[in-house]
């Protein structure tokens, strides 16, 4: 588990480093959320929106969309393929995804069509920890986000 303040993000996630979108490798394909850096970063969910079941999505590009505190604007998936579910407990009540990101709180699961080629970009395992502690000193030392004891993340 990678460990920065009150961010932690677990070892066995894939991690798309400038979304924070993270993917769940599993037998039904990739389930995809937003990790707690962030979920901390965008503020109170509001509203989350995704593609329907059964649309094809490319790497990279929107899933979804999300209105929240701090923004406004897509979810960016980690893998192309087809979407094959969505989480209605987080359609639902959005601010689930800001309280259990890894359980509860995930958005979509995306069957892949080239999971081997999406996976070589997105941080994983060892190189997880020092991209969050690069991320969380960029973010607070540009202003980007409130020094630690002054967020307001759940």
């Amino acid at each position: 588990m990678a460990k920065v303040k009150e961010f932690d993000l677990p070892d066995d996630l894939y991690y798309d480093k400038k979304e924070h979108i993270w993917g769940r490798v599993e037998d039904e394909g990739v389930r995809a959320g937003l990790d707690s850096f962030g979920a901390c970063a965008a503020g109170t969910f509001a509203y989350i929106k995704l593609l329907p079941k059964g649309r094809q999505v490319q790497k990279g590009r929107p899933f979804g969309s999300m209105e929240a505190g701090k923004y406004v604007g897509p979810l960016k998936a980690p893998v192309s393929g087809t979407i094959v579910a969505h989480n209605d407990e987080v359609l639902a009540d959005p601010r689930i995804a800001n309280k259990d990101h890894y359980e509860r709180g995930w958005f979509a699961i995306i069957a892949p069509n080239n999971l081997d080629a999406d996976l070589t970009d997105l941080a994983h395992s060892d190189t997880v920890q020092p991209w969050l502690e690069q991320e969380v000193k960029e973010y607070e030392e540009g202003g980007k986000m409130k020094p630690e004891g002054e967020r307001e993340c759940e």
